[in-house]
């Protein structure tokens, strides 16, 4: 079963991005603005239902990944409930309230068990929310424990992303984290090393941007 969202970034807790606990908020940090107020505002269709939703992401991935069925691991369609349970923070209904959630979905492709491919795309009212939603999960790691590492890195294909990095001795994981119009994403690439796989989650989030 896929972990909470805040854990799903970097599965180990030792290195997630805000925590399971929901003890990172909605902040935003120098080392984690995910966008530039001044840049040129990016703005994508709202789907009007989750069908449209599921449309958006119908990406590309690496031969040998398969994409398993909605329901696998937790996934398909997200309303309020389930994703303030994937959230798991204690304020998580009163954050994704004040943002206006409006819908969410996961999907999730896999070729082994440690290798796999999972995108959570959550819908808001408007982009306000959906930077509200972004900046709270990708609020600073906590300092890493346990041997796991973790470390950001740049995104340039897509303005304001946020990209981390973890892995201890068994475990590897990348993420990207964005806002585009009314919609805050995660593309998250897990593994048993991290050979490739910060270039596989840019590659798989600039598309997924491309299709919003």
């Amino acid at each position: 079963m896929i972990r909470h969202r805040w854990t799903a970034l970097a599965v180990l807790a030792t290195f997630t991005l805000a925590g399971c606990t929901g003890d990172g908020k909605a902040k935003t940090s120098a080392g984690g603005q995910v966008e530039n107020p001044n840049a040129p505002a990016s703005s994508a269709p709202a789907a009007k239902s989750f069908e449209d939703l599921s449309k958006a992401l119908g990406i590309a991935v690496p031969d040998g990944y398969v994409r398993q069925p909605d329901k696998v691991g937790d996934t398909g369609p997200s309303n309020l409930d389930k994703a303030i349970d994937d959230d798991g923070g204690d304020d998580a209904r009163e954050v994704l309230t004040r943002a206006r959630f409006v819908r969410g979905y996961q999907r999730m492709w896999s070729r082994s068990n440690d290798d796999e491919i999972v995108v959570y795309v959550y819908q808001f009212a408007d982009k306000a929310g959906a930077l509200e939603y972004t900046s709270r999960l990708t609020a600073d790691p906590g300092a890493p424990t346990d041997g796991g590492s973790t470390g950001r890195f740049a995104v340039p294909g897509i303005d304001g992303a946020v990209g981390v990095n973890g892995s201890d001795a068994s475990f590897a994981t990348s993420s990207v984290t964005f806002v585009k119009g009314p919609y805050s994403v995660q593309m998250v690439v897990n593994s048993s090393s991290p050979t490739g796989l910060e270039t596989l989650a840019t590659a798989l989030a600039e598309e997924q941007y491309s299709r919003l």
